[in-house]
């Protein structure tokens, strides 16, 4: 019981506000979800401008590990496992993402993402215009449009790593910070 103190003691010194690990749906967006814009936007110091846009990434984030996690539930499809950390540091939100990702689209996923954060807010939202009238391949399931919309929302480029889990899979991450 000691140790899960010392966790809890640790996310509040990392300035974890909420923290979340496991499979993860639609119903988990709109629960958990209207908890982080209460505890956000209605504390003493509450900001509910930043509070809707922590909300909004935070959808993003979770809609990214339901549709590209290959850690799926094999007994329910809507599940999918992934991690999701809201926290704030030195002034700003952070709102932290990953899941398990194909090594083989790491390269593709990089490459977009060092796009996007070399974009200024003027060029994101050209780009967001002209992805929403294309196209989507095959394999996508919003034209890369949801990580257009955090790189737009959030004051810093986007951070992002991977983490190799053995020779097929990584581990990648993604952080946005308001």
């Amino acid at each position: 019981m000691i140790s899960l103190y010392n966790y809890k003691q640790d996310l509040e010194q990392d300035g974890i506000i909420f923290s979340f690990s496991g499979p993860m749906s639609h119903e988990i967006i709109e629960g958990i979800g209207s908890a982080i814009r209460v505890k956000i936007g209605e504390g003493e110091d509450g900001d509910r401008r930043a509070a809707l846009k922590v909300f909004s990434i935070f959808v993003e984030q979770v809609e990214n590990v339901i549709n590209y996690s290959v850690e799926k539930d094999p007994k329910d499809s809507g599940m999918s496992f992934g991690i999701v950390v809201v926290g704030k540091k030195d002034g700003l939100f952070f709102i932290s993402g990953g899941n398990r990702i194909e090594k083989e689209r790491q390269d593709v996923l990089a490459e977009y993402l060092t796009k996007l954060a070399a974009m200024d807010k003027a060029e994101l939202k050209v780009y967001y215009k002209e992805r929403r009238r294309a196209e989507k391949s095959a394999d996508s399931k919003g034209a890369g449009i949801g990580f257009i919309e955090m790189a737009r929302k959030s004051s810093r480029p986007l951070e992002f790593s991977f983490q190799d889990i053995d020779q097929d899979y990584s581990f990648f991450t993604i952080k946005i910070s308001i």
